[in-house]
């Protein structure tokens, strides 16, 4: 390939991530915004439980882009991807912190302490993925974590270890195990490095227990 296309194809590569990871951010988001996570499942509408389940469907596709096979041809495509949906997630939160009037020197020091958070979750649930568990362990992590909310200010996952689960919130907690389930599952990488995500419809609880 001629020099001047491998330039013109480096500059293009990092734009084309970038707008590809903000696709996948806006797809994110708009699932995370789902009314019925908040009135059947019983997540808390407040910003601490919103940023748990926003980071659980950011980290869900960020694991199943860099989790492709280096010998996989769009191998490259997916970490590029994977990071440019990362970062437009990190500046989103930047963005926040500073539109609730957090000050600039205080912003690093909130960014770093979500960061932790961030990356504790990502890696938990990417555990849980590839063991292979029972729903039990999913669900247990959830009723922890979405579920309590505590998570956007505190960079100790173990914080609430101890802290006893009820049986409503748990049962909550093993039905969003399910759909999370089916959102790794119904994973399409192809979609995925196109900009598209199609995440499962979550279920309506609500009418289930009336059945």
């Amino acid at each position: 390939m001629p020099p001047f296309l491998n330039s013109l194809k480096s500059l293009l590569k990092p734009r084309t991530a970038k707008r590809t990871g903000d696709s996948l951010y806006l797809a994110c988001v708009m699932q995370a915004r789902l009314p019925v996570f908040y009135l059947d499942y019983g997540v808390e509408d407040a910003i601490g439980a919103r940023f748990e389940l926003l980071t659980f469907h950011v980290g869900l596709v960020v694991t199943r882009l860099k989790s492709l096979p280096a010998e996989d041809p769009r191998h490259d495509q997916a970490q590029e991807t994977a990071q440019a949906l990362f970062d437009s997630f990190l500046l989103a939160l930047d963005s926040t912190l500073r539109e609730q009037g957090v000050g600039d020197l205080s912003v690093p020091k909130k960014m770093k302490k979500l960061g932790q958070v961030i990356y504790t979750r990502m890696k938990r649930w990417d555990d849980i993925w590839r063991a292979d568990s029972d729903l039990s362990e999913a669900a247990d992590y959830t009723a922890r974590t979405i579920m309590a909310g505590a998570g956007y200010d505190n960079e100790d996952d173990e914080a609430d270890a101890g802290a006893p689960v009820t049986a409503a919130v748990l049962e909550r907690a093993q039905a969003f195990a399910i759909y999370a389930l089916q959102a790794y599952d119904g994973f399409t990488m192809d979609s995925a490095l196109d900009g598209r995500l199609a995440f499962p419809q979550p279920a309506d609880l609500t009418t289930e227990s009336k059945v």
